[in-house]
């Protein structure tokens, strides 16, 4: 078996590109709402990441979104690190087994992950604290990941330019 090499460069340029949604999203997308929705693009840097480059790209971009997510949202402190990173493995993983880098297989993973995640959000925090509806939960988990699946070319082609540029090399 021939062992992967990590490009440093193209991870910290993913980590570039990780902040800067993330600013973005919680400064000016942090305010909108498009029909009571709110538009969330870090999953699918996991997603692309993974797909694009393998599983350890996953993991490493998705430790850093687990992060950014304990940083900015509210939740189970340790949480997210864990979930994006084991994510970010699956994706690698699938993307060696069936799935390629496409923008239709980043698309398919990043409505996947938004949707677990919203699961693990009721059921780890808001079922046990709050007793929200499942029904209101389901409409919000729904709209908030076909919303965010619109916007995935956002995140892809940022992510796929620099997965070819580092592929040359």
């Amino acid at each position: 078996m021939q062992r992967e090499r990590l490009s440093i460069p193209k991870i910290v340029l993913y980590i570039l590109v990780a902040l800067t949604v993330y600013v973005l999203q919680t400064t000016l997308f942090g305010a909108w709402s498009i029909r009571g929705y709110h538009l969330d693009m870090l999953p699918a840097l996991v997603a692309a990441a993974a797909l694009l480059d393998g599983p350890m790209e996953g993991v490493i971009i998705g430790v850093v979104v687990g992060l950014f997510y304990d940083l900015g949202f509210i939740g189970i402190d340790g949480l997210y690190p864990l979930y994006f990173m084991l994510f970010g493995l699956a994706a690698g993983a699938m993307s060696r087994l069936a799935l390629s880098g496409s923008y239709v297989s980043v698309l398919i993973m990043t409505a996947l992950e938004m949707v677990v995640l919203g699961l693990v959000r009721y059921f780890a925090y808001l079922l046990p604290q709050a007793g929200a509806s499942f029904a209101l939960v389901l409409q919000q988990i729904v709209g908030g990941t076909l919303l965010s699946c619109v916007f995935c070319f956002v995140v892809y082609l940022p992510m796929r330019k620099i997965s070819r540029i580092f592929a040359d090399r």
